[in-house]
């Protein structure tokens, strides 16, 4: 992949795309209506391999395996974004076919990682900020 995105964005889910990714006061990741400025750093971009930051709150986005949820963590963690061809992604750990869901269109809904469902719950939409 040759077209990582790369910079600060607000991070959108393809299903609902009024539900941006927002991190909650417990450090969950959350769709809600007015999302988080999330940076976006490429690490390899061949392979689309980030690391997701959430300065309004101070902590790297990754992946809690044991409990499924996407939460905030003091160090980075790197994801991979795989083009989707409808102009969104999907996130997920690096090789592995679980990915980040919004199952419903909830304000506070916790984003998921699960096996990637037949359904646009695990697309991603990068939105740039000026």
């Amino acid at each position: 992949m040759s077209d990582t995105p790369s910079g600060r964005f607000k991070i959108a889910n393809v299903a609902y795309p009024y539900r941006y990714v927002s991190m909650s006061d417990d450090k969950q990741l959350v769709g809600q209506d007015n999302g988080n400025v999330i940076q976006v750093d490429v690490k390899d971009n061949v392979a689309g391999l980030v690391t997701l930051y959430d300065g309004s709150v101070g902590v790297y986005i990754g992946i809690d395996f044991e409990k499924n949820r996407v939460v905030g963590y003091d160090d980075p963690q790197v994801l991979q974004l795989s083009a989707a061809g409808n102009g969104g992604y999907v996130i997920h750990p690096q090789d592995q076919d679980k990915v980040w869901v919004l199952d419903n269109d909830v304000i506070g809904t916790a984003i998921t990682v699960e096996p990637a469902p037949g359904s646009n719950k695990m697309y991603w939409l990068f939105e740039m900020v000026e």
